[in-house]
């Protein structure tokens, strides 16, 4: 083996410079425009001038996707970056917290904390999370910091403290660095405006290595680096589609090093799945979560603008660990992906396409000898044994439970004129309906609101609609459905109030008023609901049976049957869904669950004033009989394991009985 000779790692701003700049050997060169990485070049011993360029050039080209024959000279090189167009949008200005998991590294944390310091406003929160310390170096080094929370988890595990961290968190966005790491001074900024897109749940950026001064930080970076590129990337359902029979490499996503989320996916998926810690599956806790966010039909997105320098690990050994650690955790998370999704190609991946390629490996090395990528190989093996193993000692345990209820929920809401409601309107082809719901909107007696349109992916005429109302907030989707739309609209809100109304249905023209008024009276409850009108396709009206009157007890009600009838009905507060969501895995009742959900921790309230209308055609949901009965049943059977006394179980039983004689009275 060669001896090695140090890289340099060397940052260009070619902003800053009038011409080509001038190659030293070797080196690892990173070229910027102002604050945008552009590309890199790993440039070799003897590299002439000439030879520089072409490479800078052809470097420049792939990773923006340029054509290199139109570029020629330094003048067009310039005048080509600067027709590049912006990778941030405005986006919304939404506080962030940061949180650090560290352990026993007092050092790299104050390097980690002082360049991150720089990076913060005001309103952003700094959160490091103390990992199982052997000593109290970290917490003394923490009490430096007056902005700086600390946060002791004696429990050893990076997933555990991941979770920790995001259970302290108080802002809606949540990014995650080590303490080995050393962000940009816009780093912060450009997390937040990445979130700009209420699909996105989860973003990651690019990761530059602070150093090649060893052989083995050399390597990690030529083969395994977190490097993804310098373009923006959104993984979506339809990249999720087209991947899933081959096993979606979520790892291609970003690293964990440098990842953020909405304080809301945690709640939509779940959180980091502990099985999955180093020390005990390895360290895909970052990438399954990633999976379960797209599988669930959000959108991760991947933001070079956001930057980040990572101290490889110097050592062999330290890289072996970390390579056998790396196959292990994917090893057990393409497991458990299987076991929650049931999605072959994440089988197909572990037992084809893995040992194939380590194959190929082993058989190029018998050919053309060593190479330095060929040293870890068996490791990486023993790694995906060992990751096996681990996942039979685990399968089926369950991920913790979801976030604690915030108190403000416990506390009276205070209504006025001004207090904000959000409605959220769901279409998907009901072009020819959507036009009057948005009037029965913009028509209410209550001034303070705003409009939200989810289009399901609608293939009529709901977007030339939506051109002639500039004052509505549209959101367009690749067909999620309804419970994935509806969940999209609460990130996208920002009022105190929630309603939500389909694309076929209207509201009357005082409901968010009497809603309100009811919220006044009894200030306590999480949601109220009243009652609705029926009409047919024609418009006439349809005799309805008269709604109940209702403030306690009505988990046990609901439980009996679904008395709200129509979600429309139904004006939410906000802080809800920091908690709760739509169930994107039911077909139908999605509603139905969600308030059996609230009713069984916090009060809610009934009244009889009519709120919205109700339109009874041949492309109702509830038209499909036996599908509503098989999505009820199911939804009072996940009830099962929560009743908690004899008197919710015997409404339980209640309820079973009444949905199916409901259906069949009613065929």
């Amino acid at each position: 083996m060669s001896r090695y000779s140090p890289y340099q790692v060397v940052h260009i701003r070619l902003n800053q410079l009038e011409n080509w700049p001038t190659c030293t050997t070797p080196a690892l060169y990173f070229f910027w425009w102002h604050q945008r990485a552009l590309a890199h070049v790993w440039v070799e011993k003897n590299c002439t001038q000439a030879n520089f360029q072409t490479q800078v050039l052809a470097a420049c080209s792939k990773a923006q996707g340029w054509n290199i024959e139109g570029i020629a000279n330094w003048e067009e090189l310039i005048a080509a970056i600067q027709s590049l167009t912006p990778l941030l949008s405005e986006g919304q200005e939404q506080s962030v917290s940061v949180v650090i998991c560290t352990r026993n590294r007092r050092d790299d944390l104050k390097k980690c904390l002082d360049q991150l310091l720089l990076s913060i406003q005001e309103r952003d929160e700094i959160i490091v999370v103390d990992n199982a310390p052997d000593n109290n170096s970290t917490a003394s080094l923490v009490a430096q910091y007056s902005n700086v929370t600390y946060v002791l988890e004696p429990r050893k595990g990076l997933d555990i403290a991941r979770n920790t961290g995001a259970k302290a968190a108080s802002n809606q966005i949540i990014a995650y660095t080590d303490d080995d790491v050393q962000v940009a001074t816009d780093w912060v900024d450009s997390i937040r405006h990445a979130f700009d897109d209420p699909m996105t749940m989860a973003v990651t950026g690019l990761v530059i290595p602070q150093s090649l001064e060893t052989r083995t930080q050399y390597i990690f970076e030529r083969y395994w680096g977190f490097n993804r590129g310098y373009q923006k990337k959104v993984f979506d359902k339809a990249y999720f589609e087209v991947m899933l029979p081959h096993g979606v490499p979520v790892w291609d996503i970003g690293a964990g090093a440098n990842m953020a989320f909405r304080k809301a996916a945690f709640e939509l998926v779940g959180f980091f799945d502990e099985r999955l810690d180093v020390g005990a599956a390895g360290c895909s806790g970052d990438s399954e979560i990633w999976y379960r966010i797209l599988a669930s039909g959000w959108n991760c997105v991947y933001q070079p603008m956001a930057v980040a320098y990572h101290q490889h690990r110097k050592e062999k050994k330290a890289l072996s660990n970390q390579l056998y650690h790396y196959m292990r955790g994917n090893t057990s998370s393409l497991l458990i992906q299987h076991e929650q999704w049931g999605h072959e190609g994440n089988l197909k991946r572990l037992y084809t396409y893995l040992p194939e390629y380590y194959w190929s490996r082993i058989k190029e090395r018998i050919k053309h000898g060593y190479k330095e990528n060929f040293g870890s190989i068996l490791t990486e093996i023993r790694g995906c044994i060992a990751g096996w193993r681990y996942y039979q000692k685990v399968k089926l345990q369950p991920r913790i439970a979801e976030l604690q209820i915030a108190p403000i929920l416990y506390t009276p809401v205070e209504i006025s004129s001004n207090s904000l409601v959000s409605v959220i309107i769901t279409s998907y082809n009901y072009g020819h309906y959507l036009e009057q719901a948005i009037n029965s909107v913009l028509q209410q007696t209550h001034v303070a609101k705003e409009i939200i349109v989810i289009d399901d992916g609608s293939t009529d005429q709901t977007q030339e609609l939506l051109a002639k109302y500039p004052l509505v907030s549209s959101f367009r989707t690749k067909r999620v459905g309804l419970s994935w739309a509806r969940n999209i609209g609460t990130v996208a809100a920002k009022g105190q109030f929630l309603v939500f109304l389909d694309a076929d249905d209207y509201l009357l023209p005082d409901a968010l008023e009497q809603n309100l008024q009811q919220f006044a009276a009894k200030p306590l409850a999480a949601f109220v609901s009243g009652a609705h009108l029926r009409i047919d396709d024609g418009g006439n009206f349809i005799p309805h049976p008269e709604a109940p009157y209702k403030f306690e007890d009505n988990y046990l009600s609901l439980l009996q049957g679904n008395y709200i009838a129509m979600e429309a009905t139904v004006m939410y507060r906000r802080e809800l869904f920091f908690h709760f969501h739509f169930n994107t895995q039911l077909e139908a009742c999605e509603d139905y669950e969600l308030n059996l959900q609230i009713a069984r921790h916090l009060p809610v309230f009934s009244h009889r004033e009519f709120i919205a209308v109700y339109r009874i055609h041949k492309k109702n949901m509830s038209a499909n009989q036996e599908r509503m009965l098989k999505a009820a049943i199911l939804v009072l059977e996940q009830q099962l394991g929560q009743t908690q006394n004899e008197a919710e179980k015997a409404a339980l039983a209640t309820g079973l009985a009444n949905w199916k004689i409901h259906y069949q009275n009613n065929p």
